[in-house]
């Protein structure tokens, strides 16, 4: 009982380093590098005054 309570304990500790060894990737929004864009809808809450008027919304492609 013994012997496994050791082996286990070994165990538990090599994969705990070992999870500790992988990199986390990095958070990233909005498309990557040579991603595709696809449709989406907004509406606009506001900014600059380009004759669209506001809580108008807008579908783009």
């Amino acid at each position: 009982m013994r012997f496994f309570c050791a082996v286990s304990a070994t165990a538990l500790a090599v994969v705990l380093v070992a999870c500790a060894q992988v990199p986390a990737n990095e958070v990233a929004s909005g498309v990557g590098v040579g991603g595709a864009i696809a449709n989406y809808t907004g509406v606009k809450l506001g900014g600059v005054d380009d004759g669209v008027a506001v809580g108008q919304s807008l579908c783009y492609t």
